[in-house]
């Protein structure tokens, strides 16, 4: 199953990625050093393609107050939601 992990070159990102990989799961790492930009869309939908799960574990480029209650509020989430009108949510495997 294809796990797309947005943020997944970063400090979590990474260490989830691996665990994933551990499992036997097709763990993608999303995020600007692989070519994908959730602020701005760039490469998103190349990456969602063919992902079963989304996983977001990004964090903002900046700490600014306003900063980062906009990335949150309207970055990464605006670009990755709704869901294309063919997509399905399907409950994780257990175990």
């Amino acid at each position: 199953m294809k796990i797309l992990v947005i943020g997944g070159s970063g400090r979590i990102g990474s260490k989830l990625v691996n665990k994933l990989r551990e499992r036997g799961q097709e763990a993608v790492p999303a995020s600007p050093a692989s070519g994908v930009n959730t602020l701005t869309g760039e490469g998103l939908a190349e990456a969602l393609d063919g992902a079963a799960v989304v996983v977001g574990v990004s964090n903002s480029p900046s700490y600014e107050d306003a900063a980062v209650l906009k990335f949150f509020h309207t970055g990464t989430a605006s670009n990755t939601s709704p869901l294309p009108e063919d997509a399905t949510m399907q409950p994780p495997p257990v175990g």
